[in-house]
């Protein structure tokens, strides 16, 4: 009798690049959640009339939230405090991001985000984390290209 093995697969956290304005994201926090991407809105609504007959809205929102988990002596942090910086004083440059996880080419990106959270800062007997929260008015699955440069 022959036995069917499933396939092995492997994930490596080294294999994924992000990227903010062709710079390479570098010092993440830890845990499972560093780069968190979530859309705003569901794919489609239901309508149910009242025959049981069903209609989906497909919705044409394709904006996403990416969060964004540093450690506080990431230079991404420094990179993005300016970017606040100039934000609020009338700048009106996006944000280019990028991610991508090279082994399984999942991942995507927008050529317009903003930062619309700041992290909480704090300092203690412990280093703290810093979470950025961008929005991402186009997220595009696996359409951006990838081009790191070091930060």
């Amino acid at each position: 009798m022959t036995v069917q093995c499933p396939p092995l697969t492997v994930y490596s956290f080294e294999n994924v690049e992000m990227t903010i304005d062709n710079r390479e994201v570098v010092g993440f926090w830890e845990g499972d959640d560093v780069v968190s991407i979530a859309r705003e809105t569901d794919v489609g609504t239901v309508t149910r009339g009242a025959d049981g007959a069903n209609a989906v809205s497909v919705t044409a929102d394709q904006s996403a939230t990416l969060t964004l988990r540093l450690q506080p002596n990431s230079a991404m942090n420094q990179y993005l405090e300016q970017r606040v910086k100039l934000l609020r004083m009338g700048s009106q440059r996006y944000l280019q991001v990028a991610v991508r996880d090279s082994t399984s080419g999942e991942g995507g990106g927008c050529t317009a985000a903003i930062i619309i959270r700041e992290p909480s800062v704090a300092f203690g007997t412990s280093i703290s984390v810093r979470e950025w929260v961008i929005f991402c008015n186009c997220w595009q699955p696996n359409d951006i290209q990838y081009a790191p440069v070091a930060a």
